[in-house]
């Protein structure tokens, strides 16, 4: 007959190798789910990367063509414009001549506001000198004055604020996809855009007071439209997000929010510090 002490050692040992079986087992599936977060993170900072070069790589395209059309489409405007200055003082004083002559004049001159226009919509020279709250304020102008719709712009914070370049222009191109997309689809009469910078806390609303839509139906498409991936695509590259409050003919309005601000001294052409 075996000893009880032997009964108990035993027990005890079957007890011993179970638990570590058990912490080994959780230490694996800790270990493995450690790994699947690692790859994921990393993936995600991948597709981060990726979407940044690809923004990185549309704005050098822009740039490009807006340099074109300002240095060689603009420049060839404006010679002819002034050859046909030249041409239209030997018209003499015929009138139908002189008035055919006013109306290429007319559009000559419009056909090089328009280059213009276009070239300065690719690229923002206001946005480079003059930072965001500018170049906010002139692309609410200019909304202004070829739409029904009535659009406001609020700045709160100081005038010398700058923010990292960057960050500057995906938060421009954030607010310019809103701004458009109220106009083309709320139906509503006025936008107002909101912009705080510090010393006040970071803030950038876009709201209308249009037909607002189902948030989770828009989502809820293969292709959601409204430039929604356009939108959280560029926030992404610069650790942002952004909030729909909206609801059917009830308007809406979005609030973007960033984890953290870089600012930029205009003056040192250095970042300052980062606000947490």
């Amino acid at each position: 007959m075996e000893s009880p002490y032997v009964i108990i050692i035993g027990t005890g040992i079957m007890l011993i190798m179970a638990m570590f079986i058990v912490l080994f087992v959780m230490y694996y599936q800790r270990k493995q789910i450690e790994q699947k977060m690692r790859v994921k993170d990393m993936e995600a900072e991948f597709q981060r990367k990726l979407l940044e070069v690809s923004m990185a790589s549309t704005e050098a395209e822009r740039r490009r063509i807006a340099q074109d059309l300002h240095d060689d489409i603009g420049a060839l405007l404006s010679v002819t414009k002034l050859t046909f200055n030249a041409l239209y003082g030997q018209l003499g004083s015929k009138e139908q001549a002189e008035r055919l002559a006013q109306q290429v004049r007319e559009a000559m001159d419009e056909t090089i506001s328009h280059v213009r226009r276009i070239s300065r919509e690719l690229v923002p020279t206001t946005l480079e000198r003059f930072g965001l709250p500018a170049a906010l304020q002139e692309f609410a102008a200019k909304s202004n004055s070829s739409n029904a719709v009535r659009i406001t712009f609020g700045y709160s914070g100081d005038e010398n604020t700058r923010l990292e370049p960057k960050v500057e222009l995906m938060l421009y191109r954030v607010a310019q996809e809103l701004i458009n997309n109220a106009l083309k689809h709320s139906g509503g009469t006025n936008v107002h855009v909101q912009l705080s910078l510090p010393p006040q806390t970071f803030g950038l609303v876009v709201e209308d007071n249009g037909l607002g839509f189902k948030l989770e139906e828009v989502q809820s498409r293969p292709s959601p439209g409204l430039g929604l991936d356009s939108i959280e695509g560029r926030l992404r590259i610069i650790s942002g997000k952004i909030q729909y409050e909206t609801a059917p003919h009830k308007g809406c309005r979005a609030v973007v929010e960033l984890k953290q601000l870089v600012l930029f001294d205009k003056t040192k052409k250095t970042d300052l510090e980062k606000i947490k």
